[in-house]
């Protein structure tokens, strides 16, 4: 039995309801129903009903008279989405497509503690390109790219406390964090193995974050054009949009 089709009516309903979301997700405070009749093309009567059943839900909250915001019921809703969101599971396609455009191997690093942990890594097999774990390559975060990417929101304090602990120069890094900002890549040419050297840029959360580093590992640095570095910067940015961050699209 096939299953029944969609009523049209409801999905106008369901169109205006995103609508009416979207636009006191835009607002951020309490908003008027005038405005937000204003803002949508909705008649008040119309948006006063559907706000109306979107408050039942919870999904909107009522602020004084005739004025609405958004609900705590997303914010908990928004909490679950997010708690199931993995960075090593959201990064897998981009790392594999990166690998086949450049024939280079790519590494993720995540933070753990004081140290850069590399956790996934591509290699090419007959099947083509797959993402392995790999739990064993550990480096000091002041001492390799991808560890310093990993440290682009650290504050001033905690950065001077880990030079000093892992033996780096506090000023060097500082220099490096800012050329990182400035380009959106940091540069290693001391890899942990001496056949690779790596070129890596953040992946940043939906605060803005950084929660991972994603690494090239090339021959030489020479050798990356910037095409590869693009497309680097792209497969980053496409992690940090599924993971909700909003500049990653933009940017």
């Amino acid at each position: 039995m096939s299953d029944p089709k969609p009523d049209s009516t409801s999905i106008q309903v369901i169109g205006r309801m995103f609508s009416l979301l979207e636009t006191l997700a835009h607002e951020g405070d309490a908003i008027s129903l005038k405005s937000i009749s204003e803002q949508t093309g909705l008649h008040p009567s119309t948006a006063h009903r559907i706000l109306n059943d979107l408050a039942v839900g919870g999904l909107v909250e009522r602020s004084g008279p005739g004025a609405y915001r958004l609900g705590i019921r997303l914010l908990t809703l928004g909490n679950l989405v997010k708690s199931r969101l993995d960075v090593r599971e959201l990064a897998v396609r981009p790392m594999q497509e990166l690998h086949r455009m450049t024939g280079h191997p790519v590494s993720l690093f995540v933070r753990h503690e004081d140290e850069a942990l590399c956790v996934e890594r591509t290699v090419t097999e007959r099947s083509g390109v797959q993402v392995t774990r790999v739990m064993g390559l550990r480096l000091p975060l002041t001492g390799c790219a991808a560890g310093k990417v990993l440290l682009l929101n650290e504050s001033a304090v905690v950065l001077r406390a880990l030079c000093a602990a892992q033996g780096t120069r506090y000023e060097l890094v500082q220099t490096e964090l800012g050329m990182v900002r400035q380009s959106g890549l940091a540069m290693d040419s001391e890899s942990a193995d001496p056949q690779l050297q790596v070129i890596v840029t953040p992946v940043h959360d939906d605060l803005g974050g950084v929660v991972a580093s994603l690494a090239l590992n090339v021959s030489h640095l020479n050798s990356v054009p910037p095409e590869w570095q693009d497309a680097l910067k792209a497969s980053a940015q496409r992690v940090s949009t599924l993971l909700g961050w909003q500049h990653a699209a933009s940017a």
